[in-house]
């Protein structure tokens, strides 16, 4: 399953818990009083109401289909966080009618289904079982597709575009050079094409490598992820963000090793594997939404709730990633094993 397809529900679903819990107050109130003036009307506090779709989807051509993570906001009589670990709270029990539509003429439909998966993380909501809607289907490059759901008499809809072509060959820093090195103090760029449809970007750059752990026949493959930047802009042919190489041996010497000796014990050698520079793409839809719920610096914490969503909440919108992958050059390598010899590094 894709990162991020489910973390997003809490979100827009606790928003609506705490509107609605505020609702359920005002109605108990009301509710004392019409009871002291031994009024002969009830107030049912979980009467009905009106019903609110929470949508999330990431169009990715580089996944291997396309997933809908939908649920409902909720309302009831118990505690909220009790409410939300059980899965009828939020979940649909009918199937319903979804579907994509691309910008042909006519249109290609792609009709949904629901599977699940058993991967959910611990967090606020139920897991690790949970519904997703799911298609085969890969969205192509720089395309515009529309999202219809059908629920009771309600239609839910949205529209999102893909971002075009975005590989390798659009990261011109670091260049075509086989290895690459790194080196205290030294400031280096990493520079790529910008998309149209896609005004953020989120860099990584990983450490890969492999550890041979004493009495075990498997390989252990682990990575340290030791640079993080976000870039945003609409403007100009390129996008460019800088590392320095100290912040790579300081990585190296505080997540190499594991905290716990006695595991640290077992691993007879670790062995240096390549460099990834993964760019991260994000589509306008999922920018704005982005930049609505970032944290704020400033005093005034009301803040507006953004959705792309027509008759429900959410995003719909599009994601894509390019990697280039580097060998590490072997004047690093000698570094890391003659300076850092407790890491156990051998090439």
């Amino acid at each position: 399953m894709p990162a991020g397809v489910i973390d997003f529900l809490p979100i827009f679903a606790l928003c609506y818990i705490i509107k609605m819990k505020r609702f359920t107050l005002i109605l108990l109130l009301l509710t004392g009083l019409l009871l002291f003036n031994r009024c002969d009307n009830d107030v049912d506090i979980n009467a009905s109401y009106q019903d609110i779709v929470v949508v999330y989807g990431l169009l990715d051509p580089q996944d291997d289909g396309t997933y809908l993570k939908i649920n409902k906001a909720f309302l009831g009589p118990e505690n909220a966080l009790i409410m939300a670990k059980i899965p009828d709270s939020s979940q649909f029990l009918q199937k319903l009618e979804v579907k994509i539509l691309d910008d042909n003429n006519p249109p290609n439909v792609y009709t949904f289904d629901t599977i699940t998966i058993s991967n959910k993380e611990e967090g606020l909501f139920y897991n690790p079982y949970q519904q997703i809607y799911f298609h085969p289907f890969i969205p192509l490059p720089d395309t515009r597709y529309s999202l219809q759901i059908f629920y009771n008499d309600m239609e839910i809809t949205s529209e999102a575009t893909t971002i075009g072509n975005f590989t390798e060959t659009n990261i011109s820093k670091p260049g075509f050079a086989k290895a690459i090195g790194f080196q205290k103090d030294l400031v280096n760029p990493v520079i790529w094409d910008r998309q149209e449809e896609a005004p953020r970007y989120d860099v990584t750059i990983r450490f890969n490598f492999k550890e041979v752990w004493e009495g075990q026949t498997d390989t252990v493959f682990r990575h340290i992820d030791w640079f993080r930047d976000t870039r945003k802009t609409t403007v100009g042919d390129e996008v460019e963000t800088y590392y320095n190489g100290s912040s790579f041996f300081t990585a190296i010497e505080t997540f190499v090793a594991y905290a716990d000796a006695a595991t640290e014990e077992k691993v007879i050698h670790r062995y240096f594997g390549n460099v990834e520079f993964i760019i991260e793409a994000g589509g306008t839809e999922l920018n704005t939404y982005m930049e609505v719920t970032e944290p704020s610096s400033s005093i005034i914490q009301d803040r507006p709730q953004y959705s792309n969503i027509e008759n429900g909440v959410g995003i719909f919108s599009a994601r894509t990633r390019a990697i280039k992958t580097k060998k590490l050059n072997d004047e690093t390598k000698f570094n890391l094993k003659d300076n850092y010899y407790w890491l156990k590094f051998e090439f």
